[in-house]
C-alpha cells in the first residue's frame, strides 16, 4: 500500500473549511509537498516531456503542470437491466517553485453529468490520484531530486536513497529502474547542477551522480589547484561566534586553494580553517555544520566536506560549484550562526 494512502496526504473537506475558501462545496482535496526545488525552466520542460511517456493527458500553464488520468466505471441499472459506463477523471496539479506541491481535488460525482451512483467513487478516485502521483515522482527527474535530497539531509547512501524512493512510490505505472552504479562523469569538467538533476529518460535511469564527500585524505595528492591541507597540529582554537566579517577580503590574505576554491587565512588546521570562497563565502570557523544551507540551495552549490578535529563541527558546506550560484541568498538567510556571505557579481 502506498505511503500516500496513510499519513502523507493532507485532506480537507468543505464541511470544515470557511465559506468561499477552496475547495468548493462537496470537493475533497489532497496535497503532498516535496522538499525539493523546481524553478529552472529547462528542468520543468524536461519533466513535462518525461510525463508524455506516461500516457496521461497533460497541460501546462505558467509554473504549473496538470496531469489528468481518465478511466471508466461500469454500474448495472437494475431498472433498465443494462450496464452503464461512465467516464471519470482525476487531475494532479504540479505546482513548481522552491518546493513542489502535488495537489488534487476529488469532484462530486454529480459533476460528471450522470445521476447514477458509482460504488466507492471517492475511494477509487483517491487511489487513482495517488497512483498518478507515484508515477510522476518515480518516472521523472523529480525522483532524482528526491534521491539527492535524501542523500544530503538524511546522509543516506545512493542505494538506500533509491530504495526509499521505491518504497515511497509503489503504485507507479511502468516504473523506471535507477542504476545504483551510474557511469562516472567526464573527468575533464565538473557537472553542473542542471546535469545532475536532469537524466535521460528511458526504461532505465541512472541515479543522480552526487559527488563524493571530500575528506582529509584527498587534499594534496598531485592536485595543482589544492594547496590547503585539512590536517595538522593546530588544535589550540575554540569555536568562533558569528556573524561572518563581510569585509574580510580587505583584512585577510589568501592562504591558498582547495580544489580551486580560495581559502582566506589565518589557517592552522584542523582547529582553524579560515574563510572559504570568493562569491560564495563561508567562515568555516563560525560554521556549525547544521546543513541548512545545503538543503536551501536551489542549484546544488554545496556538498559536505569532512573537517575532523575542528571545534565548530567536523563537517562543513564546501562550495564545490561556486560558479553555479544564482545569488538568491537562500543559504545566507537560513544560516543560524550567520557564517555565510554571498557577493553578487
Amino acid at each position: 500500500m502506498s505511503v500516500f494512502l496513510k499519513d502523507r496526504v493532507w485532506i480537507m473537506l468543505s464541511e470544515i473549511s470557511k465559506r468561499g475558501v477552496y475547495p468548493l462545496h462537496g470537493y475533497k482535496m489532497g496535497i503532498f509537498r516535496l522538499p525539493v526545488n523546481l524553478t529552472e525552466e529547462s528542468t520543468i520542460n524536461n519533466i513535462f516531456n518525461e510525463l508524455k511517456k506516461t500516457g496521461f493527458k497533460l497541460d501546462r500553464y505558467a509554473d504549473r503542470i496538470y496531469v489528468t488520468y481518465n478511466w471508466n466505471e461500469q454500474e448495472t441499472d437494475h431498472l433498465l437491466n443494462q450496464i452503464l459506463s461512465i467516464p471519470l477523471d482525476i487531475t494532479i496539479e504540479i505546482v513548481t517553485g522552491e518546493v513542489i506541491d502535488l495537489i488534487y481535488q476529488i469532484k462530486p460525482i454529480e459533476k460528471f453529468g450522470d445521476s447514477y451512483r458509482i460504488q466507492n467513487y471517492r475511494q477509487k478516485a483517491d487511489f487513482n490520484a495517488k497512483m498518478v502521483i507515484d508515477t510522476i515522482i518515480r518516472n521523472t527527474s523529480i525522483g532524482d531530486k528526491l534521491i539527492s535530497s535524501y542523500q544530503k539531509t538524511e546522509k543516506l547512501s545512493l542505494e538506500k536513497a533509491i530504495d526509499k524512493l521505491t518504497q515511497l512510490t509503489p503504485l507507479a505505472l511502468n516504473p523506471i529502474t535507477r542504476n545504483v552504479n551510474p557511469p562516472p562523469p567526464p573527468a575533464a569538467a565538473s557537472m553542473s547542477s542542471e546535469e545532475i538533476s536532469s537524466v535521460s529518460v528511458g526504461s532505465t535511469r541512472s541515479a543522480p551522480n552526487i559527488p563524493n564527500t571530500p575528506s582529509a585524505t584527498t587534499m594534496t595528492s598531485g592536485m595543482s589547484d589544492t594547496t590547503i591541507s585539512l590536517t595538522g597540529s593546530g588544535t589550540d582554537h575554540s569555536k568562533v561566534d558569528g556573524p561572518i566579517d563581510t569585509s574580510f577580503k580587505s583584512k585577510r590574505q589568501k592562504a591558498g586553494k582547495f580544489k580551486g576554491i580560495s581559502v582566506w587565512g589565518p589557517v592552522d588546521p584542523p582547529g582553524q580553517l579560515g574563510i572559504w570562497g570568493d562569491s560564495v563565502a563561508v567562515d568555516f570557523d563560525i560554521c556549525i555544520g547544521d546543513g541548512a544551507c545545503i538543503e536551501a540551495c536551489p542549484v546544488n552549490v554545496y556538498e559536505w566536506l569532512e573537517t575532523p578535529g575542528h571545534p565548530g563541527s567536523e563537517k562543513k558546506p564546501f562550495m564545490a560549484r561556486e560558479k553555479d550560484c544564482i545569488f538568491c541568498l537562500a543559504c545566507e538567510n537560513v544560516c543560524p550562526p550567520q557564517a555565510i556571505k554571498i557577493f553578487q557579481k
